[in-house]
């Protein structure tokens, strides 16, 4: 009869494991030419290849993905607990991936970690090619040393499903196969595991799973995972203001500034997707006010005034920074019945940012001498104090150059949301 492990046995496997040397510690001369001599040899961060090949062990979670992806993913987290909550860390194992022949670079096919949530001492493993309807998937035979009958959470890669086995060579009792992140192990497999297989599964798109919400297909909600980041969109124009005249002049100019949103799906939905009106957009904001106990807006229009001096034969301009607020989390998309294998399914790492409802953010002005064009083209027919409202969502009116006051547009989120399925 097995029995579970708590987390302080499963720490003493891996060390004593290490220290016994029954991790075997084989790293190729390439990657070791990378990694700092502090991360290699030994460590909680493993990868070792589905063939039966040597474990490797890192003391961070980004050298042993480096070395997992054949140094082609530098940059992961250092460690697994920035890693689970990174927006698009999937996306670019994924891109590894598919941007490698097969066979020059390792394929990541799953992640096994002792903790839930995908934290704790981890292990990747790797192939020579991602799962597919043409290879017969992947099996581990028996559980790499400190990670039988410990493994508590997982998560797929490359195409890959994963089903665990309570016995080595796939015997025993067995979890149902699931694919993407598995925050824990169900089926009452939880630290019971002693192999595993990776075999081809297709998956939803994100695409596809929005569109089955707004269609009524499935039944959606939102729930909202860490904290509000708050910051700006970039200083930008709102109007401006020439003053024509010998003296200088106190005024107020009065304008108007529309701000959008963005967020992480806009590659795969496309531009013409308007996400305030859609079922993923409603139930984000809704989750958003019950979570954090505020509105959110996806977009808005702020209408001012702002009073400003312009010495003579100058123009000023009133500048506009958007306050703005970052949440996250995931889409549950619930069905009546099977799709692709689960009535179940998850949009993980949905980013979005809007404009802070109520606030203006920061509103400054500045002046400088009119150029001789401008002077030209404004100060005709006696004209005294000429203003005009910046208009950049119509379009109205090109910008001038002008470096002090020219708008910084916020650049749009990348495209990093990515699917996992559910229990059922």
């Amino acid at each position: 009869m097995k029995h579970r492990l708590n987390r302080r046995a499963k720490k003493a496997m891996m060390a004593g494991a290490a220290a016994s040397g029954l991790l075997a510690l084989a790293i190729p001369v390439a990657a070791m030419a990378e990694m700092p001599d502090s991360e290699q040899g030994s460590g909680s961060h493993c990868t070792s290849d589905v063939s039966g090949g040597p474990v490797k062990c890192f003391t961070t979670y980004r050298a042993a993905i480096a070395a997992a992806t054949g140094g082609v993913v530098k940059d992961a987290p250092a460690n697994v607990s920035d890693a689970a909550g990174s927006p698009g860390f999937k996306a670019k194992i994924n891109a590894a991936g598919t941007t490698a022949a097969d066979g020059d670079q390792p394929f990541v096919v799953g992640t096994v970690y002792l903790d839930n949530d995908l934290k704790g001492a981890s292990m990747s493993f790797t192939a020579e090619t991602k799962c597919s309807p043409e290879n017969d998937g992947f099996q581990i035979s028996s559980m790499p040393e400190g990670f039988d009958d410990a493994v508590s959470s997982y998560e797929t890669f490359n195409d890959c499903q994963a089903a665990l086995f309570s016995d080595p060579d796939l015997n025993g009792d067995h979890s149902n196969w699931q694919i993407g992140r598995q925050t824990f192990v169900r089926d009452g497999l939880d630290n019971l595991a002693s192999s595993m297989r990776f075999t081809y599964a297709e998956s939803p798109s994100v695409e596809q799973l929005v569109k089955d919400c707004d269609e009524k297909v499935a039944t959606c909600k939102f729930e909202q995972k860490g904290d509000v980041r708050y910051g700006f969109s970039g200083t930008h124009e709102v109007a401006r203001g020439y003053n024509c005249t010998t003296v200088p002049q106190q005024t107020k100019i009065a304008w108007w500034d529309a701000t959008g949103g963005k967020n992480s799906l806009e590659v795969e939905l496309g531009a013409s997707y308007k996400i305030g009106n859609s079922v993923l957009g409603s139930e984000f904001s809704y989750s958003f006010k019950i979570a954090y106990g505020h509105e959110w807006n996806w977009q808005n229009t702020a209408i001012d005034e702002t009073p400003i001096t312009v010495p003579a034969g100058q123009v000023g301009w009133i500048n506009r920074n958007t306050k703005m607020q970052t949440s996250g989390g995931t889409l549950e998309v619930k069905y009546d019945d099977p799709k692709w294998g689960h009535r179940l399914w998850y949009v993980d790492d949905f980013t979005a940012t809007g404009p802070t409802p109520e606030k203006h953010g920061t509103v400054t002005w500045a002046a400088r001498k009119m150029t001789a064009a401008e002077k030209a083209e404004q100060c005709t027919d006696g004209s005294g104090f000429v203003t005009e409202v910046t208009d950049e969502v119509a379009g109205a009116k090109a910008k001038r150059a002008n470096a002090k006051s020219a708008p910084a547009k916020a650049k749009s989120a990348p495209a990093n949301a990515t699917v996992s399925s559910g229990k059922h």
